[in-house]
């Protein structure tokens, strides 16, 4: 995302300096900023309409500074601070310098051993984030920042590129809900992106839980695989269509180098009936790790007779 001149400077938060804007999206604009107490960089998100916000955009983000506060991980980005100025709220969250995983997805696809294991890892962040409580409900390659990671150079986990140890780290949780709580969201209503939303959320229901994030990081992998996303339409509206009624080209067809078996785990997250999927987000990292470490996978191909009744 570049930058929106459209948009109007911000009143400044009392203890920061605003340095310069890092991107925006439907609700929030996001500046990168340097917290002069501690002198460190932050970035500080706020409203984008400002004080023009209406009660549901603040409602969101106080949702967000909540969601965001309860969790301490390495792989989720971290919280430092929550206020409001005459602009109205803003966050101040961890300054991740470099990439987001589009920006890097953009030159070409990973390799599949690389692909499997940043998708263990934000499995597992996101597994976390389960077990706290929060469904995101917007996982995507635009909100999973790289971050450089000095003490992995070498290791396994630093394979999710050829040439760097970057550490994945899970952003933006505007769209976040606490598990059995969604006062925020009515039947019929539409959140997220279409291109990562699983089947359910594309039908607007209001009763989206953790396998919702299990199907968006299967979606997150199939790009990761393929360059692609598994579903994209002329429109929006065309993509959750698709979402919604059609079966994603098997991976293999797109890259002749994807291995059976992290196919057959991008599948499986991709079904369009909830209960097919992982049962849980740490059910996909133990299958991703299985795939790493050339053991047996869990998950099983599907049927000639299932492949021929859903094409």
């Amino acid at each position: 995302m570049g930058p929106d001149y459209s948009i109007t400077q911000p009143k400044t938060p009392v203890g920061y300096a605003l340095l310069e804007q890092l991107g925006h999206g439907g609700m929030g604009v996001v500046y990168k900023a340097r917290q002069l107490g501690l002198d460190r960089l932050v970035a500080i998100k706020m409203i984008r309409s400002g004080e023009l916000a209406d009660p549901m955009e603040r409602a969101r983000f106080d949702t967000e500074a909540r969601a965001v506060a309860k969790l301490s991980h390495p792989n989720i980005i971290q919280i430092y601070d929550f206020g409001e100025t005459e602009s109205g709220p803003y966050l101040a969250l961890e300054y991740v310098p470099g990439k987001s995983l589009a920006d890097a997805l953009r030159d070409s696809p990973y390799p599949p051993r690389q692909a499997a294991n940043l998708l263990s890892i934000l499995a597992k962040a996101v597994d976390y984030a389960h077990q706290a409580g929060i469904v995101h409900r917007d996982l995507k390659p635009a909100n999973i920042l790289l971050a450089r990671d000095e003490s992995s150079q070498g290791s396994e986990s630093s394979l999710i590129t050829p040439t760097s140890a970057l550490r994945p780290k899970i952003t933006d949780f505007g769209l976040a809900k606490r598990m059995g709580s969604d006062k925020l969201t009515r039947t019929g209503d539409f959140l997220g992106t279409p291109n990562f939303t699983a089947p359910e959320q594309a039908a607007g229901k209001s009763d989206v839980g953790p396998v919702a994030d299990v199907y968006s990081l299967g979606a997150i992998l199939y790009q990761t695989l393929t360059g692609r996303p598994p579903f994209s339409g002329a429109t929006p509206l065309d993509t959750l269509d698709l979402v919604r009624f059609s079966e994603p080209v098997p991976p293999s067809r797109l890259r002749l180098n994807v291995p059976r078996d992290l196919e057959t785990i991008a599948l499986k997250c991709l079904s369009k009936e909830p209960g097919k999927r992982y049962a849980s987000a740490a059910a996909l990292a133990d299958d991703l790790d299985r795939f790493l470490q050339k053991k047996a996978i869990h998950a099983r191909p599907v049927s000639s007779i299932e492949k021929g009744i859903k094409w």
